[in-house]
């Protein structure tokens, strides 16, 4: 099984929610991998809703599951925490992979906090079509108000095809050898 990571890619709505430097919202602050940068809600309980990076050459794939990772703190000592929860869904629905509770992502620190959801199976046949439509809204709740650093979900998934790269090209992109699908071909020279 292979991993990739999906981080935000570009904004469905922003809510009252401003970056740090206070001057609206922007997705790409919590997709950097920066915990310098961070965006925060201006008032308690607001959403903001975010488009997924795509898979990029993963069709085929098998998807199991994915977790949903967090790092946030407490906004400025308002409200005895921060907390959020967030729904996963795509152009059908906001839930249609699921949802995760404010009692995952509560943190009481003022500083830097990074917390992992239990993984969430993807259940039935996903498409990579499927998850490359993933988006994710926010919503922070009990009247907090929170800044979040980084948010990104990781996709666990099975190759389809073969497990290596052959002459530079990907597994995932390797449909057949010789004329036999690859999904047909359990070793190749015994291996």
């Amino acid at each position: 099984m292979a991993t990739v990571i999906l981080r935000p890619s570009s904004t469905i709505s922003a809510g009252s929610f401003n970056n740090d430097s206070g001057s609206g919202f922007n997705q790409a602050i919590i997709a950097d991998s920066d915990n310098s940068t961070y965006v925060f809600n201006t008032a308690a309980n607001q959403s903001f809703a975010v488009h997924m990076d795509n898979t990029s050459g993963l069709s085929g794939a098998t998807f199991n599951n994915f977790v949903v990772t967090a790092i946030f703190q407490k906004h400025g000592g308002k409200g005895a925490d921060g907390s959020f929860e967030v729904r996963i869904g795509d152009v059908s629905s906001t839930t249609t992979f699921g949802s995760i509770s404010d009692t995952t992502f509560v943190t009481t620190n003022t500083t830097a906090t990074t917390i992992s959801a239990t993984a969430i199976n993807f259940g039935g046949s996903v498409s990579s079509s499927d998850v490359d439509d993933m988006r994710i809204t926010v919503t922070t709740t009990d009247l907090s108000q929170v800044r979040l650093f980084e948010l990104y979900v990781t996709v666990d998934y099975t190759e389809a095809g073969y497990g290596n790269t052959v002459n530079g090209v990907a597994p995932a992109n390797i449909a057949k050898v010789n004329g036999v699908a690859t999904a047909s071909i359990s070793k190749v020279n015994g291996l």
